[in-house]
């Protein structure tokens, strides 16, 4: 469809709007993009299509252009909840970390009920490592919707990093159960019965189960490595090097732990012993 059809079509920048919003939600985002533009045109007080357009700015990657007319959202629609999670989120991907938090904090002032930015909120306070808080905000977009498994995978991730290895490994085997397409839940359970620190919660026979039921649904390396660390935790260290060898060789731009990997293997030691040694903490 040629843009002067799709503008002819427009009736008004509400009706603009509205096609936008279906053009992205079929995964059209040109042609939400010029919807927008097109309702923006014809009314520029149409803000809501300034934050529309922002969040198809965003999930194409241009995040600039996404922060510039989320801003202008923002600016005249400053009650809106969304608005601030959608800023927040590009900020997060953009790696502004404290301000994304700003936004996010925002977002649950203006809707206490805001279950995703809980979520968000959670994930930076983990990569910032201040899992307390990150926990308190996952149980409470878990609070908010208790099924979510996605959430339900990253409480388990931040048990993890607290060391409440029971919890992790019970959240994560409810995420598989409710999706056993959960390739990312089987890898990080696979490791966390690889690599535990407390050897009471590492069964190396169920972790290289988990980490092939990963390798069922994707076949990347990442998943590799895990299925090799679980090979040498079973004493297998000819199978775990070779499965090593394929994740380094997979990864791109070549990963060097794996790499470091291949040869702890090979001197026949598992990945608790060589951290073990070094006095490493859990990566």
């Amino acid at each position: 469809m040629r843009k002067g059809n799709i503008k002819q079509g427009f009736r008004s920048a509400k009706a603009a709007t509205k096609a936008g919003r279906n053009f992205a939600q079929r995964g059209q985002l040109q042609k939400a993009l010029f919807a927008f533009t097109t309702a923006i045109v014809m009314d520029c007080y149409q803000w809501d299509a300034y934050r529309l357009r922002g969040i198809a700015y965003a999930k194409m990657g241009r995040y600039r252009l996404a922060m510039k007319n989320l801003d202008i959202a923002i600016q005249h629609i400053p009650l809106c909840a969304g608005c601030f999670f959608e800023r927040g989120t590009v900020k997060m991907l953009s790696g502004k970390l404290e301000s994304a938090l700003e936004d996010l904090s925002q977002c649950v002032k203006l809707e206490p009920e805001y279950a995703p930015a809980y979520s968000s909120r959670a994930a930076i306070f983990t990569r910032k490592g201040f899992y307390q808080r990150a926990l308190k905000d996952i149980k409470t977009a878990l609070s908010l919707h208790p099924q979510n498994i996605n959430y339900r995978h990253n409480r388990a991730v931040i048990f993890t990093a607290l060391g409440r290895y029971r919890e992790a490994i019970e959240d994560y085997e409810h995420v598989i159960k409710l999706n056993p397409k959960s390739g990312g839940s089987y890898s990080n359970l696979a490791w966390l019965l690889s690599t535990v620190k407390d050897p009471a919660y590492r069964d190396c026979r169920k972790a290289v189960f988990y980490a092939r039921k990963a390798l069922q649904i994707d076949k990347n390396e990442s998943w590799m490595d895990t299925l090799a660390a679980a090979y040498a935790e079973c004493g297998n260290f000819e199978k775990a090097v070779s499965i090593e060898k394929e994740a380094y060789k997979k990864s791109k731009p070549p990963n060097e732990n794996f790499h470091q990997r291949i040869e702890i293997y090979k001197m026949g030691k598992t990945y608790v012993e060589w951290r073990a040694e070094r006095n490493l903490s859990v990566q």
